[in-house]
């Protein structure tokens, strides 16, 4: 694990360990799109899709506001 999830440098610089940004659909593109990649087995795509899909994400985004409201 990453000691640090989050950085700021400086006035105007950010950093992310994950991605704040994206949700099940996001995940469900990058699938697609790194599918013959290598990533992960391309027969395991579909399941993939569908985890990602069906999740509640609501924590990252959170995450984010309160890194914004408190160094924004």
């Amino acid at each position: 694990r990453c000691p640090f999830q989050m950085i700021r440098h400086g006035e105007n610089v950010y950093a992310t360990q994950f991605h704040p940004e994206a949700d099940g659909q996001v995940f469900a593109d990058r699938i697609r799109i790194y599918r013959n990649r290598g990533y992960f087995r391309p027969d395991e795509a579909d399941r993939l899709t569908e985890v990602c899909v069906n999740a509640s994400v609501t924590i990252p985004p959170e995450i984010l506001r309160r890194f914004v409201s408190r160094y924004g």
